[in-house]
């Protein structure tokens, strides 16, 4: 059938994300969901998999996710997405405390990028480029990104969504053979070994916790020994209940000794209101929480809140604090906090702590605070020298492998790589003064050399560190990733930023009308400025109504819209194409033959300033169809009504889909989206997305599957007119005679 009557001709704008990982998922996530505009975007990555990287593609199940599942949502405004994910894929034992698998949060990811991918616009197409951008060169008009393949693309934007480079091998370090020295993420790293070997491993942090699980997996039974230069481990996570916020951006200290002297006073206030408790590990030394001693696994007294709610306040506000700070400020800091910030702050699951402990323990795993002065290497291994911090002593260790987990590289000057070369060569970027990562306006768009910024180029996550100190995180990615998606596009189409202080003739004509004995809702728009109308769910009963307002209101009726083959009332649409000319138009894949044209989702249905775009809401039935009209006025036939929903018990209606389609599609738009359903049977008219997601009680605090057991259970009636209006509106409200059937 012809569909040329939506709008799908536009030639689409395009984006290149240069990354597939995280980040750049979440950008193309983003972008997919609230696109409106044809669009194209190109995701690009060497590697096989999109929605990984290094952080979610590892294959081991003990690598667990640092934060836990009640906290790890893609999407700020849905916190409970992660969660309703994993219990609709075969996860439904873990809470919102559980620390689930990294591996199976990379599913996730993935899974949200697809989803986004299939409920995305008709003219909204996303791209997966298995290949490695190796330049980019940007002109007056467009930007090329040249990949290794030999490719050019030519887009209007690009996004650097760069993820982690790989570590630095300390200076001593790179003397050696490379059979003895490996990366941490290397499918080798701490492969072939034997129980008697002994194994270094260069940094204390989380990368060095990744190995040391590993190892632990794979029964591993040699000596682990450890290394750093203040040879602190991350503590472990304990539940806490929420600290109030005890800083203001405004007035706090612009140093990092005031914020630091901030900081432990608030932990002593804590502890004398008992709210935190004692904890011991050695002694932090200069670290944030002097005041009291801590234990990295279990605090012991059981209290509902101790230190980590209290530096989990400050995390909000981290960005605006470090901004605040002068240049040399923030280089005290880095030389002085940064350690102890960083085991306080990045913590690990107390699962993790346990076998950390455990080694300990057991003399199997061995920590230095020191620094690597020399390697020499024999024949069975390698002799290394370190200087331990505070007493200048020398310790040899010899070690059959050493393994570097010293973190992500993100010193834009030192890294080798030819993306970063050529932006560096055309003076497109600008390194941070920091050594860390790039400078960037508040938008994510890049500064280049000369300090102009850019209009075509933008980033995210650790590329922002310099600028944003905390930045690599879930919780501050998805904010970063949002914000930088609703940029783009509205740098792409600027009537979404504009704002007018003209009052002018409203474009829309929008009238509801109702029916009484189906309570059926029909909606009646027009173009104030063609005159031109489309009716949506018309009702036979109903025909000499609609024609009037239509003749009194002097507007032409060009099309009659419907939301799905509906079972309580006969459709007028028949009636209406016969005495008007109008084209019926039905949803894509409906058990009707009568149709003009059918309507697939994401298409855009034009009537001059009137834009309604399809969004499909399966449940009611296997082809129901929700309307946006203008992206204010959300029509959703039977799929969601006000404080309720249509049923899902025949007619091929699912429980589950429906379910999906409210929760991942409609709840997803703005709390303000005004709601008109197809039915009411208590006699109101209009509501909102935000009163939906907060009071509809088959949604709001239900899982899935709570609302299918719900659904199962209802036992309603069937519709009156049930037999009657189906196979009549199959055929677009026509009532069969004995004659049709025969035929």
């Amino acid at each position: 059938m012809n569909n040329s009557i939506f709008n799908l001709t536009v030639s689409p704008v395009a984006i290149a994300i240069i990354g597939g990982g995280f980040s750049g998922s979440l950008v193309a996530a983003n972008l997919l969901r609230n696109a409106t505009i044809p669009l194209s975007i190109k995701l690009i990555e060497r590697n096989s998999e999109v929605g990984r990287g290094v952080a979610y593609g590892t294959p081991v199940d003990c690598h667990l996710l640092n934060v836990p599942a009640g906290k790890m949502s893609a999407f700020g405004d849905q916190p409970n997405h992660f969660l309703n994910w994993l219990h609709k894929n075969g996860h439904e034992q873990v809470t919102s405390s559980t620390f689930v698998p990294r591996r199976v949060y990379g599913d996730y990811v993935q899974a949200t990028l697809k989803a986004a991918q299939v409920n995305a616009a008709a003219n909204v197409q996303l791209e997966k480029i298995g290949d490695e951008a190796i330049a980019i060169e940007t002109k007056a008009h467009t930007t090329i990104v040249y990949l290794s393949s030999g490719q050019c693309l030519h887009v209007q934007k690009a996004v650097l969504a760069l993820g982690n480079f790989p570590a630095l091998l300390p200076a001593p370090l790179a003397v050696l053979d490379n059979r003895y020295v490996k990366d941490a993420w290397s499918a080798d790293a701490i492969a072939d070994l034997n129980p008697e070997d002994a194994i270094l491993l260069v940094g204390t942090g989380l990368t060095m916790v990744d190995a040391v699980v590993a190892l632990h997996q794979q029964g591993f039974q040699g000596q682990i020994h450890t290394v750093s230069r203040h040879g602190m481990m991350p503590y472990s996570h304990k539940s806490t209940t929420a600290y109030p916020g005890f800083i203001d951006v405004e007035t706090a200290p612009k140093t990092a000794r005031g914020l630091l002297h901030v900081v432990r006073q608030e932990l002593r206030e804590a502890l004398t209101q008992g709210h935190a408790s004692s904890y011991n590990q050695g002694n932090p030394g200069n670290g944030l929480a002097q005041a009291s001693s801590y234990n990295r696994g279990n605090p012991g007294n059981g209290l509902a809140q101790d230190w980590r709610a209290v530096i989990d306040a400050i995390r909000p506000i981290i960005p605006q604090l470090w901004q605040a700070m002068p240049l040399p400020e923030q280089k005290r800091f880095l030389r002085h906090v940064k350690a102890y910030w960083e085991v306080h702050r990045h913590r690990i699951a107390e699962e993790i702590a346990e076998v950390l402990d455990a080694a300990m323990e057991s003399g199997q795993l061995m920590h230095y605070a020191g620094r690597i002065q020399s390697c020499q290497e024999f024949e069975d291994g390698v002799n290394v020298s370190i200087c331990e911090r505070g007493t200048h002593k020398d310790i040899v260790l010899r070690v059959k492998r050493i393994v570097n987990c010293t973190g992500a590289n993100c010193d834009f000057r030192r890294l080798q790589h030819p993306l970063v070369a050529s932006l560096q060569e055309q003076r497109l970027i600008r390194p941070n003064t920091l050594s860390m990562g790039i400078d960037t306006a508040r938008n994510g768009a890049l500064i280049d050399a000369d300090g102009n910024v850019s209009q075509m180029l933008y980033t995210l996550g650790t590329p922002r560190k310099g600028n944003l100190w905390e930045t690599t995180a879930v919780p501050e990615i998805r904010v970063q990733a949002a914000s930088l998606a609703q940029e783009l596009l509205k740098s792409l189409n600027p009537k979404l930023g504009a704002t007018t202080l003209v009052l002018k003739k409203p474009a829309m004509l929008f009238r509801q009308l109702f029916d009484k004995e189906s309570c059926t809702y029909t909606y009646l728009i027009a173009d104030s400025e063609t005159k031109t109308a489309i009716l949506v769910d018309p009702v036979l009963e109903q025909v000499e109504r609609d024609l009037q307002i239509l003749r009194q209101l002097g507007l032409t009726l060009r099309y009659c819209l419907e939301t799905h083959i509906h079972a309580d009332h006969i459709t007028g649409t028949d009636r209406l194409r016969t005495l008007t000319g109008c084209l019926a138009i039905l949803p894509e894949n409906a058990a009707a033959t009568c149709a003009d044209h059918y309507i697939a989702d994401g298409n855009i249905l034009e009537l001059g300033n009137v834009q309604i775009r399809a969004i499909a809401t399966p449940g009611h039935t296997d082809s129901h169809m929700a309307y946006l009209v203008n992206d204010t006025h959300l029509l959703t036939g039977d799929a969601l009504f006000i404080r309720g929903c249509g049923r899902t018990d025949f007619q091929s209606g699912d429980a589950g889909s429906l379910y999906d389609v409210i929760t991942e599609k409609l709840f997803t738009l703005p709390d303000d989206t005004l709601v008109y359903p197809g039915h009411d049977y208590q006699g109101q008219t209009v509501s909102t997305i935000g009163e939906e997601k907060c009071w509809n009680p088959r949604f709001a605090g239900r899982s899935r599957n709570q609302f299918i057991e719900l659904m199962k259970n209802l036992n309603l009636p069937q519709p009156k007119k049930m037999l009657e209006a189906v196979p009549a509106n199959q055929h677009c409200g026509r009532i069969l005679t004995a004659l049709d059937y025969q035929i």
